[in-house]
């Protein structure tokens, strides 16, 4: 399988539609477009070093309405934390000061669901006016309505994933806690109507599906039933968000993990060289897995963007990685030896 980029982040690539590249040069432009891309795969590389964040997240808000099980929104004493909300002026100022410095791309989600904010497309628009050349959202798909399809296309939003994970009720309803497949799958669909109906080419859509024992099984029959109809397919596989006693209940994990790989020695990990994550509380985070929140390495209420792209503890971080020395940091090391999960 290739190893594709569409979230700002790696995954397998399972099918891509055979326009998806060039609607995007067509419509950002050609030198604009594959400059931004061969860019982002030197950082992905640790090829090339940028003295600015390329890409940026957004927590907009600290909620989400599934509790699906590999995810720590499951957890009760992570989801009765206080629900904080980006406010339009904060976010505003950090897109100015990101657009000066040469910021591309950003995503609006980290550990959320992104769709409940009812005014996403006033954020997306306003980065798509200011500058930014790819805006994109990660979202469970249950939000995403007609009328909220619309307000994003319009708004001019480049890419959509939908993480979905299933193909029966059975086996979604023990994923996405909370959520209705069937629903899901109708919005799916009513998203490409409604592109199609706009006669836009963006944004692409993309289907993930997160590997588990609760969904393996389902695996070829989702790519049969959604292969030719949206515009990428990627498979994920599970990262363990409870390892190393961050939770009571961390022997959850048992339940959902098909297999581990074995830890590697060395790990050269790309995302301190391509991103900060900002959470609406104002720590602002290497990465965007879910052990971040316990790696905060600035605040952007406090601090620019670019005094926190190079401050001491970023530079301490890319030294690490670049050598490969992942366990000399903990956060590093336990994220590390919980995302390298193979399936059967």
């Amino acid at each position: 399988m290739e190893i594709k980029s569409f979230d700002g982040g790696l995954s397998e690539n399972l099918y891509f539609d055979n326009n998806f590249e060039q609607d995007f040069i067509n419509i950002k432009g050609y030198e604009q477009w594959t400059k931004y891309r061969e860019d982002w795969e030197k950082y992905c590389k640790l090829e090339k070093e940028s003295e600015f964040p390329p890409h940026l997240e957004f927590e907009l808000n600290y909620s989400c309405n599934l509790r699906c099980p590999m995810c720590t929104w499951a957890v009760e004493e992570a989801a009765e934390k206080k629900e904080d909300w980006f406010t339009f002026e904060d976010y505003k100022k950090i897109i100015d000061e990101a657009v000066s410095i040469g910021t591309k791309s950003i995503r609006l989600c980290y550990i959320n669901e992104p769709l409940i904010r009812q005014d996403i497309d006033q954020f997306i628009k306003y980065a798509v006016d200011a500058g930014i050349l790819d805006v994109l959202i990660t979202t469970n798909g249950t939000l995403l309505t007609k009328q909220m399809s619309k307000k994003l296309i319009e708004a001019g939003l480049t890419k959509i994933n939908v993480s979905l994970d299933a193909v029966t009720n059975e086996t979604y309803d023990k994923i996405r806690v909370g959520g209705n497949l069937d629903i899901t799958v109708q919005n799916i669909h009513d998203f490409l109507d409604v592109r199609k109906e706009m006669n836009k080419k963006l944004p692409k859509i993309r289907l993930t599906f997160v590997t588990s024992k609760i969904n393996f099984h389902e695996y070829e029959e989702f790519l049969d039933y959604w292969k030719d109809k949206v515009d990428s397919l990627g498979i994920q596989h599970l990262q363990n968000p409870f390892g190393e006693g961050r939770f009571e209940d961390e022997k959850r994990s048992e339940d959902i993990i098909l297999k581990r790989s074995p830890i590697p020695e060395k790990f050269h990990c790309s995302e301190p060289f391509k991103r900060l994550t900002l959470r609406s509380n104002g720590d602002t985070l290497p990465c965007c897995s879910f052990y971040a929140v316990d790696l905060v390495i600035g605040n952007w209420k406090k601090n620019s963007l670019e005094d926190i792209w190079n401050n001491e503890k970023m530079k301490e971080l890319r030294e690490i990685h670049k050598s490969g020395n992942y366990q000399k940091n903990n956060v590093c090391k336990n994220c590390v030896q919980n995302y390298t999960i193979v399936s059967d």
